[in-house]
């Protein structure tokens, strides 16, 4: 256990939620039903690369602030246009775009995060947007005490402001929150900012998971070692 840690932060997209299973099997159903080939791999990554390229875009003032669902929509409008063979209609990226509100979880989520809770403060902090981790996570059947979406922070991580304005809306001191992620990058940005992190292993081949995890407080195998880390 972390001594005068409080609160745990969580990044869900990819660390809590299976986006790839989800919007994969997304656009393999479509694909089918339109009786075509596509690389749903490579399309639903870069369907998330651009996702975040573009929202750097927002952070640095060159496109206007929008939330993660008006983000995956518009590069719908690119992929549409490179992948010709899938005919995609507005209805068609509207109802692809829902996939991420139905991701799934990693199979010891649940009972790890309700061991949690029993101890700390459990929140989300995500670049996600309200409604797809409300929705995913009740797709999913779990709870959390708080769910903060940098759309309404001002700031997306990994601005250190973002980290900064979710541990005190959540009632904590920076070096009493601790980030959990599975993405070094974002770990690393919450450390700058005074937060303390915690690496866990990523389920699946995941953008972002590159770096050193040695200078992190917490480094987990899965949810069920984070718990018993943090909970003993």
């Amino acid at each position: 256990m972390i001594e005068g840690i409080k609160v745990l932060a969580f990044d869900v997209g990819g660390s809590i939620f299976d986006w790839q299973t989800a919007t994969r099997t997304a656009v393999r159903a479509l694909a089918a039903e339109r009786e075509v080939e596509v690389d749903d791999e490579a399309f639903c990554f870069t369907w998330r690369r651009r996702m975040f390229e573009q929202l750097a875009e927002v952070r640095h003032g060159d496109r206007p602030w929008q939330n993660a669902d008006a983000i995956h929509r518009a590069v719908l409008d690119e992929l549409a246009e490179a992948h010709p063979q899938l005919e995609l209609s507005a209805d068609d990226r509207d109802g692809l775009n829902r996939a991420w509100h139905r991701m799934g979880v990693w199979e010891d989520v649940p009972e790890s995060l309700a061991a949690l809770r029993e101890r700390y403060v459990v929140a989300i902090l995500t670049v996600l947007s309200l409604s797809i981790v409300v929705d995913s996570s009740r797709h999913a059947g779990i709870d959390w005490d708080a769910y903060l979406s940098c759309e309404f922070l001002g700031v997306y991580k990994p601005e250190a402001e973002a980290y900064r304005t979710g541990a005190r809306l959540l009632g904590a001191a920076p070096e009493e929150t601790m980030m959990v992620a599975v993405h070094p990058p974002d770990l690393a940005a919450a450390q700058r900012a005074g937060l303390k992190a915690a690496y866990v292993k990523p389920k699946l081949r995941e953008m972002g998971s590159r770096g050193g995890t040695g200078g992190f407080e917490v480094v987990a195998d899965d949810y069920r070692d984070l718990a018993r880390q943090l909970c003993t």
